[in-house]
């Protein structure tokens, strides 16, 4: 090829690249879809730290949108990062808040996002219908000497329309047996119940008393602040049916209960409830009481029904008796004939009667919350103690054996013991038919606690069997600590529904309290999401009973809230909107076993009220299931406290 010829041949090849080049393909590239985020469908309002119905954005980014929300405090995801068209629940902040948005962000392109309308935050509401409510604690009244004393009250309110129509309640403390209605819109009188919502979107319930069974009439001056009662409750953030712990939150007294929505269905009206069997548990102080000698009964009834419709034979029936003040213990008692129970009035409330050797009689009003369980107080009897509790439906009647017994229970428990006097603690028990119980315990009485004790907290403990009754009466005896420095009693008293009610059975102290068969599939991460929190205890000076309530999140081991709190003969004594915050230890022996460890800061009355400067005090969390559900203990010396983190 001659040098001219290649000169041509290249300006071709040239000529032809430039035509490609230039557009000459029929093929162009097409930029990608500009990403979209839409958020679905928002409620209307919510109520505070109330987790909504799920809501959803749709996306074309293939990694999903983010979650977040404005203005702070605004609440919280779960997840925080969802794909298209998955659902994320928001759970509202705990205080109410004029309008919160939510908003969708491309995880891919964060400049791309989309905004919800504003959803206001209002107080908490209870819907129309009838609620239980139950409290314990101390009052003013004392025995009469200006020493504070333990009280009980259980009763009946109604809800319509926002408003309190009507009720009533039994009453008792060391001076006082009181049945009173509850006035309200429908009754007339001279001053009416209310209920509204606090500042911090806590409830606030007003509950005027009525002397006697009806209104109009005086208000109880032996009841409350000159006839009122003041509570303060934390509507669960889980709950669909306005489950709410609640605290007495006025200057006579100072407690802590539940109010629970009534199934009025679970009862008729002047029909004795019946043919069924009860795990109950009572504990309060004895006829003989002055401050610290207390009582804890616990047992099995059986209505039967031998003798008519709400007799109780005895046939079935057992039961145990822990009284301090004399140091007696007598286990395995019997009831007698003539013990009764009565037909409900239209409040679901009902009398129990039990005759007893030991009792000769003791009178419990029960008010009957659903099918599964009744609130108890003591009322007038011959007996003339003060005691409250709880009664449990059994599922089967005369079938437990140690093998339908087995399993782990997770149990808290207050009351007194010789030295110094209060007394709290929390125990997990794993009973294994045929070879003994494991397990551990966190106790305090401000004398000595277990995270100052020689042991380590938790502190494990064994024992070398269990009984099983076929009632369902359960004894362990001999639970002791791997150092040999704390060995108890206990009675459990199973419904075969989860729950294990217990008292101890030692000379030196009375204690009792309501147990939960602990659940499956506890992780460390278990204890995570949003919580109501009960905090009941005494202060470490004068041992005056303080309780609090109030919503709390727990987030990668951190605890925020608050709490509206109440110490009893404090110069507050109510304190609103207290921060709350505190640390969860969770570890992998911790996750196998469901007990935690940490701190919480914000209820130490003497340090943070009185002293102004709060101590991250110590606790142990017993978890009971999967959703972080627990009963908290301190377990340093500043103050006794347990805490109930509850969802629903």
């Amino acid at each position: 090829m001659t040098f001219r010829k290649s000169i041509l041949l290249l300006i071709g090849l040239s000529t032809i690249a430039a035509l490609v080049a230039c557009g000459g393909s029929s093929h162009t590239t097409t930029p990608p879809p500009a990403i979209t985020v839409t958020v679905g469908a928002v409620p209307a309002s919510v109520a505070t730290n109330s987790v909504t119905a799920t809501i959803s954005a749709t996306t074309t980014d293939t990694a999903g949108v983010t979650w977040s929300c404005a203005p702070a405090p605004c609440g919280t995801f779960n997840p925080t990062t969802t794909l298209t068209g998955a659902d994320t629940s928001w759970t509202a902040p705990n205080v109410p808040n004029a309008g919160v948005t939510l908003t969708a962000t491309s995880v891919t392109t964060p400049s791309i996002s989309n905004t919800s309308a504003a959803i206001p935050v209002t107080g908490a509401t209870l819907a129309d219908g009838t609620y239980v409510f139950s409290l314990a604690g101390e009052n003013a009244n004392g025995n009469g000497t200006g020493i504070p004393g333990n009280y009980y009250v259980a009763g009946v309110i109604t809800i319509s329309g926002g408003l309190i129509t009507g009720g009533e309640q039994n009453f008792t403390d060391m001076q006082h047996d009181k049945f009173d209605a509850i006035n309200g819109t429908t009754n007339g009188g001279t001053g009416l119940s209310t209920i509204a919502s606090t500042t911090d979107g806590n409830l606030l319930i007003t509950l005027v008393t009525c002397t006697g069974a009806t209104c109009p009439a005086a208000p109880d001056a032996a009841v409350g602040a000159a006839g009122t009662e003041t509570l303060n409750g934390s509507i669960l953030p889980l709950s669909t049916t306005g489950r709410t712990q609640i605290t007495e939150y006025d200057a006579l007294a100072s407690a802590s209960g539940l109010l629970e929505p009534q199934d009025t269905t679970a009862f008729t009206t002047g029909t004795p409830p019946g043919p069924a069997s009860y795990a109950f548990v009572v504990n309060g102080y004895d006829p003989s009481g002055v401050c610290g000698c207390t009582e804890a009964v616990g047992g099995i009834i059986n209505v039967d029904g031998a003798a008519g419709t709400g007799t109780i034979s005895g046939t079935g029936s057992i039961f145990d008796v822990n009284d301090d003040f004399s140091g007696t213990t007598l286990a395995g008692q019997t009831l007698g004939s003539g013990s009764t129970v009565s037909g409900p009035d239209t409040f679901g409330r009902v009398i129990v009667s039990l005759n007893a050797t030991f009792f000769s009689t003791i009178n419990l009003v029960g008010y009957i919350v659903d099918s599964s369980h009744i609130r108890l107080v003591e009322t007038n009897d011959p007996y003339n103690g003060t005691l409250g509790g709880v009664a449990y439906t059994q599922a089967s009647t005369g079938n437990f054996t140690a093998a339908s017994a087995a399993g782990t229970y997770v149990v808290g428990v207050q009351g007194f013991d010789s030295t110094p006097g209060v007394l709290q603690a929390v125990t997990q028990l794993t009973l294994t038919a045929g070879a003994g119980v494991t397990g551990f315990v966190d106790y305090n009485d401000l004398g000595i606690s277990s995270g100052t004790a020689p042991a380590t907290s938790p502190d494990p403990v064994t024992a070398a069997g269990y009984t099983v009754d076929a009632t369902g009466d359960v004894t362990i005896p001999a639970v002791t600590d791997s150092a040999g420095t704390v060995s108890y009693n206990v009675q459990l008293y199973l419904d075969g529904n989860g729950h294990a009610l217990a008292i101890t059975m030692d000379p030196s102290d009375a204690v009792a309290g309501v147990g939960f068969t602990q659940g499956t599939g506890i992780t460390s991460t278990s204890f995570n999401g949003s919580y109501g929190l009960d905090v009941t205890g005494d202060d470490s000076t004068a041992e005056n009973e303080l309780d609090g309530v109030g919503p709390v999140s727990v987030t990668s081991g951190a605890i925020t809230g608050t709490v509206d709190l109440n110490w009893l003969l404090s110069p507050g004594p109510t304190y609103a909107a207290t921060a709350v915050n505190g640390t969860i230890v969770t570890t992998t022996a911790g996750a196998s076993n469901g007990i935690f460890t940490g701190t919480i800061s914000g209820v130490d009355a003497v340090n943070c009220i009185t002293n102004l400067t709060c101590t991250n005090d110590i606790f142990s969390y017993y978890l009971i299931d999967s959703a972080g559900d627990n009963i908290a203990i301190e377990t340093d010396e500043n103050q006794l406290t347990l805490g109930f983190f509850l969802q629903q």
